[in-house]
């Protein structure tokens, strides 16, 4: 998925200064905590799986590191990180708000859904159960409606997962750029119903 860096929206605050986790049958998501820092490294410092995404760098140093993890820490509402049963961080989800595409004005369907898996993770169904945790989380809160999301057109593998999830085609698609190679590629844009 093409993940954005973007205006948080509140999707699960509990009315207290720290969101409630999301609890799923393998995972938990959280908030981010500053130990989380060499996670990250790791978790984003893949090429192949950055150049899938609008706004990870490669290489992704410890400094792209420090300011992510405090971007998604100021925004706790919007940025969870993926943890395991024994709280291994392997990966991340946000949903965020946003101009998506070239023109800020082709932005309507709703807050955007990006998640963001660790390649030893990856194929394991960890994408699959965090966005339905976070999903099953909105619906039953009524928070929105529609939720967003895009992919490259030759990443397929986020194709598929965001069909599983229960992601339809838009019929959108734009051009998009990522910190990870040169040049436009074409994005294709979904929607789920919520």
């Amino acid at each position: 998925m093409i993940a954005r860096i973007q205006e948080p929206i509140p999707a699960t605050r509990s009315g207290t200064d720290t969101p409630t986790a999301i609890e799923t049958l393998r995972l938990s998501l959280t908030g981010f905590k500053p130990s989380d820092l060499d996670a990250l490294v790791a978790i984003f410092a893949d090429r192949d799986t950055a150049r899938m995404t609008h706004a990870v760098p490669h290489p992704f140093s410890e400094g792209d590191a420090v300011s992510r993890l405090a971007r998604m820490m100021q925004a706790p509402d919007a940025h969870w990180a993926i943890r395991t049963g024994d709280e291994t961080l392997i990966g991340t989800i946000s949903l965020t708000r946003g101009a998506c595409g070239q023109a800020a004005d082709l932005h309507t369907f709703g807050p955007n859904l990006s998640v963001f898996i660790a390649p030893d993770h990856q194929r394991q169904g960890y994408a699959t159960e965090a966005i339905d945790g976070l999903l099953r989380r909105i619906k039953k809160r009524k928070t929105h409606k529609v939720i967003h999301a895009a992919h490259f057109a030759d990443n397929l593998a986020s194709a598929r997962l965001l069909v599983h999830a229960d992601f339809l085609y838009t019929g959108r698609r734009t051009l998009e750029t990522s910190l990870a190679r040169e040049g436009e590629h074409q994005a294709l844009h979904m929607i789920r119903l919520l």
